[in-house]
């Protein structure tokens, strides 16, 4: 295994890339921008279904459970002039449906999204074409969609791994400015899955888990896209493979047909 360059993560020298002119669109709870691990200007959107069954977008993206704010303070660290845009799909449960999250991804695709963070997940869809579809759309708009693996998956997790989505698995071996590139596996990330420390509370009391990779992940592709604006998802998995990479002679798609053939559905997404 070679060497790897840690992620960038808190300050650093001007000149540095940082994520500027990058949208990031970070699908959760919402984001509280006052919050002083966030900072500077967050705009956002709610995407809720109503009580006529159908999916809306309304103005709320305030942040009732925290979640979203703790991925948004990752992204801020890792990339502090990133361009944050909350999208509000959950509430106190973190629990949402496919329609809702559609709903999501195909506003995200409208709002200026160059990279989008989704530190949810669940168990594989094979009967939702709509969410892959919308994933290949963003795919071929060149924004790079993040995902993490759903928590305790014991097969593959939708969308993090569909192909066109950059999958993501927390590793507390590992320290919280390294990031792992592995794309023979399941997920193509591996990343430390815990959030910033807050003053006062120990961290096992914080929220942890496979969300907080993705968000190390979705801020260092911010900055890896400062640096080249015009880079599409096969470009950026080759940025990251030889900045971050190991080698192996085992491909991805055999390693998924692994965890795929084990799989099932669950109509239900959850916040990781």
């Amino acid at each position: 295994m070679r060497r790897r360059r840690a992620i960038p993560w808190g300050a650093r020298p001007p000149g540095f890339p940082a994520g500027k002119g990058v949208r990031v669109v970070v699908v959760d709870s919402g984001v509280n921008p006052r919050h002083s691990h966030v900072g500077g200007s967050v705009d956002g959107a709610g995407i809720y279904r109503g009580e006529d069954g159908e999916v809306h977008r309304g103005p709320d993206y305030r942040d009732t459970s925290g979640h979203g704010t703790a991925i948004a303070a990752v992204i801020r660290h890792v990339a502090p002039k990133a361009d944050l845009f909350a999208l509000k799909i959950f509430n106190g449960a973190l629990v949402t449906t496919p329609d809702v999250l559609e709903g999501a991804l195909s506003y995200a695709l409208q709002a200026g999204a160059r990279v989008v963070n989704l530190s949810l997940g669940m168990e594989a869809a094979p009967n939702a074409p709509s969410l892959r579809a919308l994933c290949r759309d963003a795919a071929r708009a060149g924004i790079i969609l993040v995902a993490s693996e759903r928590n305790g998956a014991k097969g593959a997790s939708a969308p993090a791994s569909y192909d066109e989505v950059i999958g993501v698995r927390g590793d507390g071996r590992l320290g919280e400015d390294t990031l792992v590139y592995c794309p023979w596996g399941p997920c193509e990330c591996l990343a430390s899955p815990w959030p910033r420390s807050l003053p006062g509370l120990r961290r096992e009391r914080n929220f942890r888990g496979n969300s907080f990779a993705a968000a190390r992940v979705s801020g260092t592709i911010a900055c890896l896209l400062e640096e080249s604006p015009d880079a599409d998802l096969d470009t950026l998995r080759g940025m990251l493979r030889e900045q971050y990479g190991r080698e192996s002679g085992i491909s991805r798609s055999k390693m998924r047909q692994c965890f795929e053939s084990s799989s099932h559905f669950r109509e239900s997404i959850r916040g990781e």
